[in-house]
Order: structure tokens, then sequence, then C-alpha cells
């Protein structure tokens, strides 16, 4: 062999043998990658130089976790055996900061170097995600390899505070479940789990003082069926529901994150959200009326009511709570508090004039501050949601921004603390995919990408200001989540995401570089035995306008490995349909069927798109009455091929008022015309009514309009949720402005929560 040829053989080796993918979630701060690679066997000596228990402890679950691969039975060691044998040695360096780590690794040594166990932790946690995916099995094949990429990592959370919530009380999760939740967050970094106890629908931790909380209060008579809007009048299931967890119980969740360095946040919900504790005590509510705990979802008027007897009632329950949680927080609440209560209750307005408060905002900062007090009084801080900040912030809470980032802005310009975690990117009980494949949702879309996209800074706040920004959280509330494979799906992937938002600097981020790690990090979740969304290799799509109203389409997945296979004539894709290779352009409407596939497999549903091109597409046009909850997402909405879910009001045009609702096109010249066709979604429960009559008026000056059709659809109005789309023919007229009229429905009353002023909700609005 010649030398050049030697050359490139050893060239070679030492490329197979750097082959090794460095997919780590949260991605490391700083990484470089070098020739070779480390193999743990039995001629390696783990190495703990010198360090408390609580290191100690770190590096007997990494002894546990590799003694359970061939046989080998190690010990930690204070000193290397003989120098012929590798070693992992763990080296206490008290300059590092708190969770910072580096790790060296070379052939024949790793070392691990940090100032806390907290840094050990997450350390082993990255020399974990560069094992096959198979490390996380609870008993690993004998014949798995333990073999590490040489590699050097310097490592540092960006955020102090990186959070994942728990909402038990509309739905009860055992402690099991709530174990492999924590297992999952410590793989990632995750540092803080804020367990919701205590709502409307269920009160879900013990109070010894109070048992009638749990007797009473942790139990509905039955729950809603379906989504809370999809039924009109809405369904009950007849079945009693509850669960609690014992103070005991609560304490071994404590123990249990605690191993993994996790801090639970106990949220005892006030002063709203409280039926469930009315409900056992009636002394609580500012009427004393008996009641039960609620079994539907929403906002209730009945909410404590803010006496003295109340604030010992509190009290004594934060005082048993603070027992439990050794946590520097106690969340309150504090979010979605109607005054309706207050305002005719005769002791609020008392407390009103004797502490000259302005208003009943007033009072609820008041009964904000003085938990705060007690609270503070203990050693603890409050969170609360942004809600506290209304009638004045509590000295020294610290605000959870949810609707939002404006309440986080200002909190962090007063000087507080501030957690983001805005509905729009932190709320995993939103839908992820496609809704029309998915499971129930609340509603809303945040696929894995926008939670990737999220920064949790604001771009208002100075150097100063910005240091209040502590961190961020995932919110996962659970009304339609009721079982636990539910909960994992809606839940993972996308706290992978949330990871690397809150640990990875963000001039670290890469989302190209995420997904090219993400099918490792699903690998990841199966060993784990969690039910991770596969939304990952699902197919999406963008579509915009081009000249002579044709569509654009873009077909996408998340999977950097994917293809995808199309028809148009809605036949069902395969690996021998038309590959998809560039956009597709949309000339007519069509039925737009797709399939990814990897590695010649199916990946993820079929993927179902009708389209609708005609004379208006992707062009503007006008409406009066326009409904600012129900924009469409877009200029387009109505113009855009796209057809609406009956899942979701997303892509739906709300328009509300007085009087008739007008959509007004205007074509560039005289154009002929015979058809017009719109989308219409019947959502009784949200006051979204069908039109009882369309008519249509056509015009050559925008001044003078005649009427050129009409359809009545009073036989179309119904009780249910529901899409019709009707179609108005005519006799051909050239004309050069549409308007599309549809007689105002009047006044919604049916149901207390949304009576008012009808909704109509329209799609995708054809004329040809």
């Amino acid at each position: 062999m010649t030398s050049l040829r030697k050359f490139l053989f050893v060239l070679l080796t030492l490329s197979t043998i750097n082959c090794f993918s460095i997919n780590i979630i949260p991605y490391p701060q700083q990484i470089t990658k070098n020739n070779g690679q480390f193999i743990i066997d039995n001629q390696t000596d783990i190495i703990l130089e010198n360090g408390n228990p609580a290191i100690k402890m770190v590096v007997s679950q990494f002894i546990d976790k590799i003694n359970t691969v061939g046989g080998s039975v190690f010990k930690i060691k204070t000193e290397k055996s003989n120098q012929s044998r590798k070693s992992i040695v763990f080296q206490l360096v008290d300059s590092f900061k708190n969770e910072s780590y580096h790790i060296q690794i070379t052939p024949r040594s790793i070392l691990i170097q940090a100032a806390k166990a907290n840094g050990f932790f997450y350390a082993i946690q990255t020399l974990y995600q560069l094992f096959p995916a198979n490390i996380y099995a609870n008993k690993l094949n004998k014949q798995t390899k333990l073999t590490l990429p040489c590699v050097e990592i310097s490592d540092y959370p960006r955020f102090k505070y990186r959070g994942l919530h728990l909402d038990v009380s509309r739905h009860f999760f055992s402690v099991n479940e709530i174990k492999k939740y924590l297992d999952a967050m410590a793989v990632r970094k995750l540092n803080r789990f804020h367990w919701h106890l205590t709502d409307d629908q269920g009160w879900r931790i013990e109070i010894k003082k109070y048992p009638l909380l749990t007797q009473i209060g942790s139990r509905r008579d039955e729950t809603l069926i379906g989504h809370y809007y999809q039924n009109f009048p809405q369904k009950y299931d007849n079945t009693p529901y509850g669960g609690f967890y014992t103070q005991d119980e609560a304490r071994e969740i404590v123990r249990y994150a605690a191993e993994r360095f996790i801090t639970v946040i106990p949220e005892i919900e006030m002063p709203g959200h409280a039926m469930a504790a009315i409900a056992a005590y009636p002394f609580l509510s500012c009427t004393q009326e008996k009641i039960k705990v609620a079994t539907k979802w929403g906002i209730f008027e009945d909410v404590f009511c803010p006496r003295d007897t109340t604030f010992s009632f509190l009290q004594d329950v934060l005082t048993e709570v603070i027992s439990i949680f050794p946590s520097e927080y106690i969340h309150i609440g504090g979010d979605e508090c109607p005054k309706t209560r207050w305002e005719k209750c005769e002791d609020c307005q008392n407390i009103i004039k004797t502490h000259n408060l302005i208003d009943e905002h007033g009072l609820q900062s008041y009964f904000v501050q003085r938990i705060e007090k007690f609270v503070n009084s203990k050693g603890r801080k409050i969170i609360g949601w942004d809600e506290i900040l209304e009638g004045g912030l509590a000295p020294n809470a610290t605000v959870m921004s949810w609707r939002g980032i404006q309440g986080g802005i200002e909190a962090a310009k007063a000087g507080h603390d501030v957690i983001m975690t805005p509905g729009t990117h932190c709320y995993f009980d939103h839908y992820q995919g496609n809704p029309d494949t998915q499971p129930i949702a609340i509603g809303g879309f945040t696929p894995l990408s926008k939670v990737y996209s999220f920064e949790p800074v604001p771009a208002e706040l100075n150097a100063n200001e910005s240091k209040y920004i502590i961190g961020a959280q995932a919110n996962v509330w659970t009304e339609y989540i009721a079982s636990d494979s539910h909960l994992e799906y809606m839940t993972f992937p996308r706290v992978s995401a949330m990871a690397e938002v809150l640990w990875t600097l963000a001039a670290n981020k890469d989302w190209n570089r995420f997904k090219q790690n993400m099918p490792k990090e699903i690998d990841r979740y199966n060993v784990q035995n969690i039910n991770a969304a596969k939304v990952f290799y699902e197919i999406q799509s963008t579509i915009k306008a081009l000249e002579n109203n044709k569509l654009e389409l873009v077909l996408f997945t998340d999977n950097p490995f994917s293809k995808i296979y199309y028809t148009l004539d809605g036949t069902i894709p395969n690996n021998n349909s038309k590959l998809y290779k560039s956009n597709l352009i949309i000339d007519k409407s069509v039925l737009l069927k797709a399939q990814a596939y990897a590695n010649g497999k199916k990946q993820g549903p079929l993927y179902v798109k009708p389209l609708i091109q005609s004379k208006i597409s992707g062009e503007k046009y006008k409406v009066n009455n326009l409904n600012s909850w129900y924009k469409g997402g877009s200029e387009f909405a109505l113009t855009n091929g796209i057809i609406g879910s009956t899942k979701t009001t997303n892509d739906w045009v709300g328009l509300t008022g007085d009087n008739d609702h007008e959509v007004l096109y205007e074509f560039d010249k005289l154009t002929l015309i015979k058809e017009i066709s719109i989308g219409i979604l019947s959502v009784p429960s949200l006051r979204g009514l069908i039109s009882p009559e369309i008519n249509i008026f056509t015009s050559t000056d925008g001044n003078n309009y005649s009427q050129t059709a009409n359809l009545n659809l009073q036989n179309e109005i119904t009780n249910e949720w529901k899409i019709i789309r009707p179609k108005i023919i005519f006799t051909p007229i050239q004309t050069k402005f549409v308007k599309v009229v549809f007689k105002n429905a009047g006044m919604f009353t049916g149901n207390n929560q949304k009576n008012g002023k009808s909704i109509l909700l329209i799609d995708e609005l054809s004329i040809n």
C-alpha cells in the first residue's frame, strides 16, 4: 500500500470513528468534536476526587445506570487502580457557576468538572444523550456498547428558571405518571415543576385541618363530554370523577423531583377558580350558599370572599402546603377572577371603603398583598399570573406572564422578576398539527417550530430590565387531556423545543440543527415509553397568492429526511406517486392528498387538503363588523384557497354587530360571473350562527348596486357545530363590484356564559 493510500485509509478510519452524531437537546453552549472514541468497559475506573453527599448521589446514579450493561460492577473510587486503566473522573471545581459543567472525552479518559451536584447531574444527562437511545431503557441489553465520541463541552443554562406546568385539577394523574413526567424533564435539564393543585373542578392536595377539601372538593358529580363549544346544549357523562394526593404522596413527589434537581412549585389558586374549595366550605364565598364542584370548564363567579375568615382558612392551608413543599416560591394563581360577587357583597364593599381602595380591582390587589405578607413571613415568595398586576402589584411578587408578553414587560420595568409563559408559544393544550388529524385540544395552534421560535426576553426591555426575566415555562392545562397517553402526546416533544429555548443561548439556537437532532430525540421518548406526538413527521403547508389568481402551495415536514408524494385527483398517494420536488401551482380547485415517507416507510398521517381556486383567489376584500377575536390569520383569509376546519376557529373570519354583515370585492375590470360560494361555520356555543339569508349585489361603478341573487338558509340553522357551504348560481352578469350581504342572525340567548350578539363565521369565498 502506498503512503498516500495508507494516509487516506487512516483518514477514512478516523472519520468513521468520528461519525457519531452529536444530537444533544438542549444543545450545549460550546462543543468541540475530536477524533476517536471512549469505550466504558471493565477496564474503566470511575473516580470521584472530592465531593459532598449530593455529588456522590449523582455519581452513584450514573454507576447504577451503566452497571446494567455487560455484567460489570462499577464502584466509586478516589483514584486510579493503575495507570494502564481508563478513567471517568468527576472533579469538583469551585470556580464554576451554578448548574454549569465541563466535559472532556479522550480515548483514555473522561473528565467531568462542576462546582455543584446539579452541574454534575446535567453533565451526566449530556453523556446519556451521546450514547444510543436505549441507554434510557430500564434494563439494558448486555450487548450494548457504552461508546462515547471524543468531544469537549462547556455548558451552562441561559435561564435559572426552566419550567413545565401540569394541571391536575381538571384531570387527575397518578404519582407514577408524575414521576415519569419528572424523568422526561430531567433528561432535558428543566428544573421547575409547577403543580396546579386546585381549581373549580377539583381540589387535589390533602389538608389535614380541612378534610372536606378532599372528601368533597376533590370529587365532581360528572364531566363535560367533548369540547366545551361543540355541543349545544352541553352534555355530561353522568360519572363521578375525583382523586387527590395525600401529603405523604406529595412529599414523595418532592423527594423524587429533588433527586433530579427539579423544584416542585405548588399552586393553590386564589381568589378565583375556587369552586372546589367553596363546595367543601361554603363560608368562603360571598353568598355562603352551598354549591357543587364545577363539572365543566370556564370561569365562574363564585370566588373567595376577602373576609378575615377566608384569610384564616387560606393561611392554614398555606401553612400545611409550605410544610410539604420546600420551594422558594408558592404560586397563588390570581387569574380570571370575576368581580360580580364582590360588587354585590356588603362585606367586600366595606373592605373597599375601610382600606380606601379604588374599586374591586383594588380589592384583588389587597387580597394578593395580604396573602403575600403571610407567605413572606414564612420565608417564601409568591408567583401569580399576570392579573395580579391589576390594582397594583404586591411588593415582592414574581409575575408569570400568560396573556401575551405585555404583563411581563410591565412587571420587569417595575423591577419584578418575571417568568414568561405566553399562550401564543407556551400552551401545550393547543393543537400542534393539522386539527383534523389530532386528538381533541382546546384550540389554538402551537407547532414544534413555533415553540422553538419563542424568545423569552422582549425587545422592548433594556439590558437592566432584561435581567428580571428569570426564565419561562410551558403549560399543560388538562380540560381535554384525561389519560396518561394523551398527556404525553400533548407535552412531548414540544418540551424538547422549550428546553432548548430555556437552556441554549439565543445565538446558539439553530432550528435546522434541532430538526436534524429530533429523530434521535423521538427515539429517546420511545425507549422511555413516552407517547410523544409524531407531528414532527406530519406534512405541513403554507400558501401564498400569485398573479392571475393562482396559488402557490409549499409542502414540508419538520423531518429533514422525509420525501413527500402527492396526488391532485383525490386518490391515495404512495411512494410511486408524484414526488414533491418544488412548490405546487394551483390554478383550479383540487383535492390534494400527500404522504410523507422516509427509508421507504410511511411517516405521519395522510395529508388531505381541499383547495379552492376562483377568480378572486389571493385577492384582498373588505368586510364590515370584523370581530377582533376571529380574523382568520391574515387579510387574505377568505381568498387563500383554504377551507376552515370544524375543530378550530383559527381559519375563520368572524363578523358581529347590529347591522347586516357584508363582504365587498372589487375586480380590476368588468368581469363575467355566474356563481358564488362561501363556507359558514355553525357554533352556537360561541354565538356562531348561520345567517338566515344571503343576498348578492353587483355594481359596475361601486355606487349603484342591484340585487343579483339571494339564498334563504333558514332551514340550515342548527344547534350543531358544523360547516355548510352554500353555492349561489345566477344568470351570468358583467360586474366590477360584488357585495355579499348576510342577514344578521340577531341576539343569541340560551348559554349564560355566551349570551350576546351573534357572530357570523365564514371562510373561503369563491366567485366564478
